[in-house]
């Protein structure tokens, strides 16, 4: 009797073991949601031992191509190299494509590049279909003007002076909507670098884009012009272009942009590239 007892209690206590390294009959599964997503572009990028990294490289201080010796240079272009660090790669595994305009967002779509620095907004990328990582800029409009010419800092001192922006874009809606000079001061351009060409020969007085495109050309000739920060109308978000559905790699870049922010680095290098002449905003805000 006694042995039947002591069996008895010992496969109670064995089922009782069971059941509780089981979990109980209310406590939840355990789920793989907290692992990090999968990413098909990362996979592509590992694999080939590069990334392909879609620029403008038009503007002076964000992205441009040095014509003698070929070399890109500028934050954008420093973001990419922290992006390949950040990614397990060095700068040497970066290809840069320099875009257009037009050509930019559907080459990420397309897969020619793997992400796009342009100054893509929010809105853009997700109207093609793109996700969005970031931000790495938040843009407000700015001036650039002659030193030795009218200092046109603002609507106040815009008012019967000739502005250029760029035609039909949305900086120059912005410039209207922000009534920095009369309707017919406003004068439309092809591309920013006609506009600050037109500011060079005295044919306007003063360039309106957003900031980190002005500064930077103010950044690249410091001696004769200027920039200031237009108080309105709300900035935008610069953000890293994606290919759409890949929320891992999303999620990867925006990791590496906010520890950009957070250890110092993001300064440092707009402060090397954009920083060189005007106001120098704040760091973009990185959701958690």
């Amino acid at each position: 009797m006694n042995q039947r007892v002591t069996g008895l209690a010992a496969l109670v206590a064995a089922v009782s073991v069971l059941v509780a390294a089981c979990g109980g009959p209310d406590e939840p599964a355990p789920t793989t949601s907290t692992r990090p997503a999968e990413s098909a572009t990362l996979k592509r990028i590992t694999d080939r031992g590069k990334i392909i990294v879609g620029l403008r490289a038009d503007t002076p201080g964000l992205a441009h191509r040095n014509p003698v010796s070929g070399e890109f240079d500028g934050f954008e272009v420093r973001l990419a190299q922290l992006i390949a660090t950040g990614l397990g790669l060095k700068p040497q595994q970066i290809t840069f494509t320099q875009l257009t305009a037009d050509t930019a967002l559907p080459s990420v779509t397309a897969g020619n590049v793997d992400i796009y620095l342009g100054g893509t907004t929010p809105a853009q990328a997700q109207q093609a279909g793109l996700l969005a990582a970031g931000p790495y800029l938040t843009a407000g409009l700015g001036m650039l003007y002659r030193k030795s010419g009218p200092t046109v800092t603002d609507a106040t001192t815009a008012t019967g002076r000739k502005v250029c922006t760029v035609s039909n874009s949305p900086e120059q809606q912005l410039a209207r909507d922000a009534k920095l000079t009369d309707p017919s001061k406003l004068v439309g351009s092809t591309s920013v670098r006609d506009c600050v060409d037109e500011l060079g020969s005295g044919g306007v007085d003063a360039v309106a884009d957003y900031l980190p495109v002005v500064s930077g050309y103010a950044s690249a000739d410091p001696t004769n012009l200027s920039v200031s920060a237009l108080a309105a109308p709300k900035p935008v978000d610069y953000v890293i272009a994606v290919p759409g559905g890949d929320t891992g790699l999303r999620d990867r870049l925006t990791r590496i942009v906010r520890t950009a922010v957070t250890d110092g680095t993001w300064q440092r290098d707009y402060d090397q590239t954009l920083g060189a002449a005007g106001p120098k905003p704040a760091p973009p805000t990185i959701p958690s």
